[in-house]
């Protein structure tokens, strides 16, 4: 196993409203996941003169899982066999580390509120890749 690959990292999975009949509602799911890759970095940017901005820069890579579905397939599923699975989608949210919080629709648990008291270990994901069909270090790339 790559050494590299040292992090727990808790995902919130999105179950969209548009996908869900039972719901007109998002709904997340919570899986902690053992033995990923994270990396933050924040760096600035400037904007204009003197107007200065910083921001961050996210990579998670999960290994290769018997328990990640792609999205369509992990939305068909019924609702207690989804739990056994995660996803990875945009829109979802990571936290660095084993993360007791459940995301609801109402406060304090929203998901904004969930991602703004972990911040800067959370991050919504704006990019994913499936890296499995590659020959080595087989994985799932998540950036945000």
């Amino acid at each position: 196993m790559n050494p590299n690959y040292d992090q727990v990292i808790t995902i919130y999975n999105c179950f969209r409203a548009a996908d869900n009949p039972e719901s007109k509602k998002d709904t997340w799911q919570k899986t902690v996941l053992h033995n990923c890759f994270y990396k933050s970095v924040i760096g600035r940017t400037v904007y204009a003169e003197k107007n200065l901005r910083m921001d961050s820069t996210y990579t998670v890579r999960i290994p290769v899982s018997a328990h990640y579905l792609p999205y369509r397939e992990w939305i068909r599923l019924p609702k207690e066999e989804r739990k056994e699975y995660f996803t990875c989608n945009q829109n979802d949210i990571v936290i660095r580390g084993e993360c007791g919080a459940e995301i609801t629709d109402s406060t304090p648990n929203t998901a904004s509120q969930v991602l703004s008291r972990y911040k800067p270990d959370s991050f919504v994901v704006t990019a994913f890749s499936d890296n499995t069909s590659h020959q080595r270090a087989k994985h799932y790339r998540l950036g945000g």
